[in-house]
């Protein structure tokens, strides 16, 4: 898996995390949206180096699916086990758990080291993928 698809997998997740199953968020049709809905939950990513980029979260079908400008959207689909599979258009699935210790998720994948996004004081979320700087997840 690539770094850059695994900072989104692990965004996709702390979103998910974020939300919570907010019911505010209503599910869509069988298709998800082009852009993100009114109702969609907003979050502030800031990957090393990089100016944060605003990233939208809602309800879809039986999972969620994560909008952000410029990027294939990121579904988000229940294992019905308390885990989810992030999915992209066109790339391999990987499978999302929580750590044992309740610290946060082990995003896992058949061809890539574990990725960790780890719970912070204050609401925000770091994203660690091995040998790369963390990414910060923050809820607007």
């Amino acid at each position: 898996m690539s770094g850059t698809m695994v900072r989104w997998a692990g965004l996709a997740l702390m979103m998910l995390v974020g939300v919570g199953g907010c019911s505010l968020i209503s599910p869509d049709s069988d298709f998800p949206p082009p852009q993100p809905p009114a109702a969609a939950v907003r979050f502030k990513v800031t990957p090393p180096g990089a100016f944060p980029v605003d990233v939208y979260l809602s309800a879809w079908g039986e999972g969620y699916v994560i909008h952000a400008a410029g990027q294939a959207p990121i579904y988000l689909i229940s294992d019905k086990k308390g885990g989810f599979v992030i999915q992209r258009p066109g790339e391999a699935a990987s499978f999302v758990a929580r750590r044992s210790d309740g610290s946060g998720w082990d995003i896992l994948s058949a061809n890539a080291p574990a990725t960790f996004l780890l719970k912070q004081e204050g609401g925000s979320w770091i994203l660690q993928a091995p040998g790369e700087l963390p990414t910060l997840i923050v809820p607007q």
